[in-house]
């Protein structure tokens, strides 16, 4: 794309959306805190599958993936639902999904449990837009949209393990159907390849000044503390995959991006997970060099040539797809619904974030 062409298209974006934005809180902002012994904050930032589509409680029907098509697809309790998965723990060895629930002796019926030690802040985005309701609170499966799950509920459990002694906060920047080169743009992409910065680039750190320039407001058992900025986890890039145009920038797009992410917050080693963009029948995992990965895919996991930044560490989704006939749906995009998807992206992406955190 030429760069007036994407000057345009951006001016676009911005206009078409300017609707609905939440008030631009920097020029009042407060400096970052940065307080070692305040609450620990992980930003979790990306599109629709950081937002989150990880079933709770609805399932892949067995009598459908026989082939009854006059049954529904999805049932209660069935395949690849958080649920199943906890009555069916030992089939899933990867994760304690029993321990999850208020009474692991009846798994069935059992509420599922809440982690007031770390917790969720979110303008909820599916909608793609900004300005959307704030959800917030204890950590659980619901926490998020009261149905389904994100990544931030796997990386909550580790994260919330790892740090036994301190409190812990996600904030959840995340809006579905958005992509890096154009919402996402950063002052550096716009530097280094023309454009506009974009408005969802700017959200991350509003929204993050909204909640952290209040916290005692918005969590008032945290009146008097201070925090610290962490980590920043990213899953994002299926709206730059499938453009011909996106793809081929994302391996200089993102670490532009790394790079601003780090400069407004004011810690050039802050500590930074990327779980790819492996769904949607990307294709079979391969090893190291990813020949037949796609370009987006390459440049998260640093196959393309482009060097990567120090504190920075990716992981391969591909071997977490569940195919459509063992999950819930059949929503490639969106991991077929499978709970263990999600689960896992946010466990591992939360294991790559405590590597860094012990470095």
């Amino acid at each position: 794309m030429e760069k007036n062409t994407r000057r345009r298209s951006i001016a676009t974006t911005l206009a078409g959306l300017a609707f609905a934005a939440a008030p631009i809180a920097s020029a009042e902002s407060k400096a970052w805190d940065n307080d070692p012994d305040g609450v620990k904050v992980f930003i979790l930032a990306g599109q629709s599958n950081m937002v989150g589509y990880g079933k709770t409680e609805d399932g892949g029907n067995p009598e459908w993936e026989k082939g009854k098509k006059d049954v529904p697809k999805e049932i209660k309790g069935g395949v690849r639902c958080l649920r199943e998965m906890a009555i069916n723990d030992a089939n899933y060895p990867e994760y304690d999904y029993a321990s999850l629930l208020e009474d692991p002796s009846q798994p069935q019926t059992s509420a599922w449990k809440t982690r007031s030690d770390v917790k969720l802040w979110w303008r909820h985005g599916g909608s793609g837009k900004l300005g959307g309701q704030i959800r917030k609170g204890d950590l659980g499966p619901l926490t998020s949209t009261g149905n389904w799950f994100g990544p931030e509920y796997g990386f909550g459990q580790i994260i919330g393990d790892y740090y036994k002694d301190d409190e812990v906060l996600i904030i959840k920047t995340a809006w579905g159907g958005r992509a890096l080169a154009s919402d996402f743009r950063s002052p550096s992409m716009v530097k280094h390849r023309g454009g506009e910065v974009g408005p969802f680039y700017k959200a991350i750190f509003d929204y993050s000044h909204e909640v952290l320039d209040k916290l005692g407001e918005e969590f008032p058992e945290w009146k008097g503390k201070g925090y610290q900025i962490v980590g920043f986890a990213w899953h994002q890039g299926f709206n730059d995959r499938v453009s011909k145009e996106f793809a081929p920038e994302y391996k200089d797009n993102l670490p532009d991006f790394i790079a601003d992410v780090r400069t407004e917050f004011g810690n050039p080693d802050l500590p930074f997970v990327i779980a790819s963009t492996g769904m949607g029948n990307a294709g079979p995992v391969e090893e190291p060099p990813y020949e037949g990965y796609t370009a987006v895919e390459k440049a998260q996991l640093w196959a393309t040539g482009v060097g990567k930044p120090a504190k920075v560490l990716s992981i391969d989704t591909r071997p977490f797809w569940s195919d459509p006939k063992d999950s819930p749906s059949t929503m490639g995009h969106h991991w077929n619904h499978s709970a263990e998807s999600y689960f896992l992206i946010g466990k591992s992406l939360a294991d790559r974030m405590v590597t860094l955190l012990e470095e």
